[in-house]
């Protein structure tokens, strides 16, 4: 199996002209993109899934994200991404900017996007070897859950420090209803 490629970014969001591979480090002052969806139904609920053990935070809940590869936008990322960890389909329309931010720790830019699914129409396949379960929860049972230590913590720092933009994408959906 071969490496995961990405593109290198400055913290802006520019390319650098280069390429970063997973796994290997990365060097001072260059990022890589990664995208995170959240899930909401028509009843206000949120999509979490479940950490395969394997994985670094294995068996934490979260929400659908991961890296966009080489060539990818970060809307194109977050559609295949959201489409491999669950099975959902989306067009890159369908995705509300929440945030982008970026985090030198982690050497990463941070772009969230935020879609309403219709529940009723929707099957959730997980992705082998990524999550093994995955559950919907009324978006103030989220809230709850999302502060305890089963859910990954650095997900929760960046929900609420934005929770208002979640807030308005819920009030607008309500009132389209």
């Amino acid at each position: 199996m071969s490496k995961e490629v990405w593109d290198a970014y400055n913290k802006r969001g520019n390319k650098l002209g280069f390429d970063l591979y997973r796994g290997e480090k990365i060097p001072e002052d260059t990022y890589h993109i990664i995208v995170e969806v959240y899930v909401f139904t028509n009843e206000k609920e949120v999509l979490i899934t479940q950490r395969h053990p394997n994985k670094p935070w294995g068996l934490k809940w979260e929400i659908t994200g991961g890296s966009i590869l080489k060539g990818e936008t970060p809307k194109l990322g977050a559609v295949r991404e959201l489409q491999e960890e669950t099975g959902i389909v989306v067009n890159e329309d369908d995705l509300i900017p929440i945030y982008t931010v970026p985090n030198k720790d982690f050497r990463s830019i941070y772009y969230s996007f935020a879609t309403i699914i219709d529940k009723a129409k929707t099957k959730i396949i997980l992705q082998d070897g990524e999550t093994i379960d995955f559950r919907f929860l009324s978006y103030e049972n989220f809230k709850w859950f999302i502060k305890t230590d089963d859910f990954v913590n650095t997900i929760r720092d960046r929900f609420f420090k934005f929770e208002t933009m979640f807030e308005k994408i819920l009030k607008v959906k309500q009132t389209r209803n």
